[in-house]
């Protein structure tokens, strides 16, 4: 479990901390977004880079599929594998809303043993309706997705309920 200490008051910090963001794949998506080289970013390029943008475009997040990204260090580079897409993405959702309502999303709010960087996403209205419907889609039939072989049923129809709420608010900029 994520160690967690929110030094500032994260608006997802009512979501964010065990359904969503509580998981090792949670850790991986931190791990990503820290090894980015820029502090601005777009929802496109992450999107591209976990492999999520051929997922959603042939709709096949609810059986999972193969999604990661390359981690380089001084021994080189490997593949770190997201083990559940529709999670990933739900993280990834939360992460762009944060962004969204206070302008950036620091990584140490995220984990505590994170070092503070602000990223500051760049999520396009077409990118944030293809969150939105993916995070209904989610919300209304739950038990269809892999993550329900994981996660016990009352969890499932709990973290249904935060999805659609935090759909609701991925709402178009005003």
């Amino acid at each position: 479990m994520l160690k967690r200490k929110w030094e500032k008051n994260m608006y997802i910090s009512k979501w964010w901390g065990d359904l969503i963001g509580g998981s090792d794949d949670s850790l991986a998506l931190v791990d990503y977004l820290e090894q980015l080289d820029s502090t601005n970013v777009t929802l496109n390029q992450i999107l591209k880079d976990l492999g999520l943008d051929v997922l959603l475009s042939e709709g096949d997040l609810k059986s999972g599929g193969s999604i990661g990204f390359d981690i380089k260090n001084a021994n080189g580079t490997f593949r770190a594998e997201l083990d559940i897409a529709c999670s990933a993405l739900i993280d990834l959702s939360a992460i762009v809303l944060e962004s969204q309502k206070s302008g950036y999303v620091d990584l140490h709010d995220l984990d505590e043993d994170r070092k503070s960087r602000k990223l500051y996403i760049d999520a396009s209205e077409e990118k944030r309706n293809l969150l939105r419907d993916e995070l209904y889609k989610f919300s209304r039939d739950p038990l269809a997705y892999e993550l329900a072989e994981l996660v016990p049923v009352d969890d499932m129809k709990e973290l249904a309920e935060k999805e659609k709420m935090i759909a609701d608010e991925l709402a178009p900029l005003s």
